[in-house]
């Protein structure tokens, strides 16, 4: 029978199977998160496991008992904090650290609480502010000085909301890259370099801000203008970019609050606060203040501006309106009938009033006056001058004197006015004897006369650029005679007509007009101005045209 030493690796199994049998019930405790478990559980029963595997493979038992005495001393501290713990105290001190936690909770929320109070404070301060601007702002819309008379009030309502002692607000001119002094009030010592030469006296110097005008850099006011943000000098001595420019007491600079006025991300001005140095600085409080009531301002001025255009543009509208009625009884409602010859025409205006004027004045059988005229200027201004041009045409074609005559006469005529009106204008005029076939022509400026003789097939131009009327007393107009023959076609036409661009840029020019002329040149005047018109507005398409375009068309029947 055997010795029971034979049987002693049975118990190592049974060790090594219990002991994995326990990790696995401690991982799906974990897992399962049914109970709490100590890691030093994981710890012992590992080794355990390891131990009894080792000791089976190498038959030493000593590994065994070494692995016993190790699992227990890795659980005896644990085993006897457990068994000397105060359950009570540890109790107590978890709900000091609970009680700790809610109270710094508590504090969080209360500090949260109190954030969130001063933003809607504040927004609500920046709202009343706005509703009050803005309620006021539509009392200026219809003052004569609108956007001085708003910049007068923001100077008085800034002032009093901050208790500067002077306020400055200056406006951006885009055009000249430069910031002006819209309104000044109160006591402002100036923080830029006076000029040398100016007296260091109370009204030369409050003269000198009042129209002053800064570059967008190398001075604090077109330096905040251009970074957009808004500073306060607490003290104006300690900081280079405040000029002192003397001793005197009106000079002497204290601390400033500088603001820019944004307009949806854009500067369009500033705002500058200034208290005298033997005041209170400003406040960081009420830098606050002043920025909300500035962004209130800027806010304002949008819908000011808005409404100014608008009226100006309505004014321009009316105007036009009014000056386009009368042009359309400057130029014929019916072309004449004259024996022998067809008339067409066409006119397109860009705005309400068209430079452009042509007129058919029948004089006698010897003398038709032809005369296409493009005007300077547009609306008001190009309907005056067109009056007058047509005023002394009518007047002077009614006498026996030649086209280069009547034009010198309209352009001494023109120059004598003594007004600040653009009075300048291209002219083509035609003189047609109707009896003998013959034409005088003159022309000044860009308005070209063309000729397509049938006899031959050819299409020219007649006239050269010269100076238009309006410019000098002393221009020099020539004339040129013409013998015309049955199917003959003289053609004159605005400069607007042959430089109009298409939709890849490329302009009517003469060339295309002589193309659209010499393919309907058995058609009648009326027919070929009307062919010239469609092939016009096929060619341009939807591009947009800057200048009125008119053609006048001759045909000798």
């Amino acid at each position: 029978m055997n010795s029971i030493d034979s049987f002693i690796n049975v118990p190592l199994l049974v060790s090594l199977g219990l002991g994995v049998v326990l990790l696995l019930l401690l991982l799906i405790m974990k897992l399962r998160n049914t109970s709490k478990s100590s890691f030093i559980f994981f710890v012992v029963v590992g080794i355990i496991v390891l131990g009894s595997a080792y000791t089976y493979l190498t038959q030493t038992y000593f590994y065994f008992v070494f692995t016993v005495i190790l699992a227990e001393v890795l659980i005896f501290p644990y085993l006897l904090l457990k068994a000397f713990d105060n359950p009570k105290k540890r109790e107590e001190k978890l709900a000091a650290k609970k009680a700790a936690a809610q109270q710094a909770s508590l504090e969080q929320d209360s500090a949260s609480k109190a954030l969130i109070a001063a933003m809607e404070e504040k927004h609500q301060r920046l709202l009343n502010v706005n509703k009050e601007i803005i309620s006021k702002v539509s009392t200026f819309f219809t003052n004569e000085n609108s956007i001085e008379s708003f910049m007068e009030y923001c100077n008085k309502f800034l002032t009093e909301k901050t208790q500067a002692d002077g306020c400055a607000i200056l406006l951006a001119d885009d055009f000249d890259n430069t910031l002006a002094v819209k309104s000044l009030a109160g006591a402002f010592p100036p923080p830029y370099k006076l000029p040398d030469d100016l007296p260091h006296k109370p009204i030369r110097v409050e003269t000198n801000l009042r129209f002053a005008t800064f570059n967008f850099s190398d001075n604090i006011f077109g330096d905040v203008f251009t970074s957009k943000e808004a500073c306060l000098i607490a003290d104006s001595v300690k900081d280079p970019r405040i000029f002192q420019n003397g001793p005197e007491d009106f000079l002497r600079c204290g601390s400033y609050i500088f603001i820019p006025i944004i307009q949806q991300e854009n500067a369009v001005g500033v705002v500058a606060l200034a208290r005298k140095p033997d005041n209170v600085k400003f406040t960081k409080e009420e830098f606050e203040t002043a920025t909300i009531l500035v962004d209130a301002i800027a806010t304002s001025l949008k819908p000011l501006y808005s409404f100014l255009t608008y009226a100006e543009n309505a004014e321009l509208n009316k105007g036009g309106d009014i000056a386009s009625s009368y042009q359309k009884q400057l130029v014929p409602q019916k072309l004449p009938v004259i024996s022998g010859t067809s008339i067409g025409c066409f006119s397109l205006s860009t705005e309400n009033v068209c430079g452009d004027y042509y007129d058919v004045i029948v004089s006698r059988k010897d003398r038709i006056s032809f005369v296409m005229a493009d005007v300077a200027g547009k609306g008001m201004n190009s309907l005056v001058v067109m009056i007058m041009i047509r005023a002394i045409l009518r007047l002077a074609v009614n006498t026996n004197q030649s086209a280069s005559t009547i034009l010198t006469w309209a352009n001494k005529g023109l120059c004598s006015d003594t007004s600040k009106l653009d009075h300048f204008a291209s002219i083509s005029l035609i003189n047609y004897d109707s009896i003998n076939k013959e034409v005088q022509i003159s022309t000044c400026g860009n308005n070209p006369v063309f000729i397509y003789k049938a006899s031959d097939k050819t299409f020219n131009q007649l006239s050269t650029p010269s100076e238009p009327i309006g410019v000098s007393k002393d221009a020099v107009y020539t004339d040129m005679k013409i013998k015309l023959e049955s199917g003959d076609i003289l053609a004159t036409c605005t400069d607007g007509l042959l430089e109009s661009l298409n939709e890849d840029g490329v302009q009517y020019s003469a060339e295309r007009l002589s193309k659209a002329i010499i393919k309907n040149c058995g058609a009648n005047a009326k027919d070929i101005s009307a062919k010239v018109k469609d092939d016009f507005k096929r060619y341009c398409g939807t591009a947009q045209q800057y200048d009125d375009q008119s053609l006048l068309v001759i045909k000798i029947q």
